[in-house]
């Protein structure tokens, strides 16, 4: 269980770090594009695509630093005005809620992907296929679930206590 308690954490720190990289690769390929679009009238061939793709993954691998962080949009003006239990009552039923909508979403994303795999979808211009995008996006998923489940863990033992 100890190993478990540093799996976590270590995941949600190197998907934080590829996620910034991803923004970092779509400002970068943005600005390029801007710059041999005007010196050279000469775009990048399948910026747009790559830099979507650079999104989806920016956005997927965020998801558990973002919780981490409390920087989710809440109800805060209502919430802050309920006693201590109340406010713990109300942030377990939302994880638990949040948690169960994100097992089915990744559950249904990893089917969606190997339905793209299977039909070999691929993208407009570059031809990439898709299914790998949508797989590496499922995964962000599963581990902001497994971030979800790790506090109502903790809730219940800090209950326990």
């Amino acid at each position: 269980m100890e190993e478990n308690k540093r799996l976590l954490p270590l995941t949600e720190k190197i998907m934080r770090v590829i996620a910034a990289a991803c923004l970092v690769g779509m400002a970068a390929m943005t600005g390029m594009d801007v710059f041999l679009r005007g010196a050279f009238n000469t775009p990048i061939f399948g910026c747009e695509e790559i830099v979507a793709i650079l999104g989806v993954i920016a956005v997927g691998f965020a998801l558990p630093y973002a919780h981490y962080q409390k920087s989710h949009i809440g109800v805060e003006i209502l919430v802050r005005r309920l006693p201590k239990r109340a406010r713990d009552i109300f942030e377990l039923l939302t994880n638990l809620a949040t948690l169960f909508l994100m097992a089915i979403v990744t559950w249904r994303m990893f089917l969606y992907a190997g339905t793209l795999a299977k039909s070999g979808e691929v993208s407009m211009n570059l031809e990439l296929p898709e299914y790998y995008v949508v797989y590496v996006l499922s995964f962000g998923f599963f581990v902001y679930a497994l971030c979800l489940l790790a506090d109502i863990v903790k809730f219940f033992r800090k209950r326990e206590a």
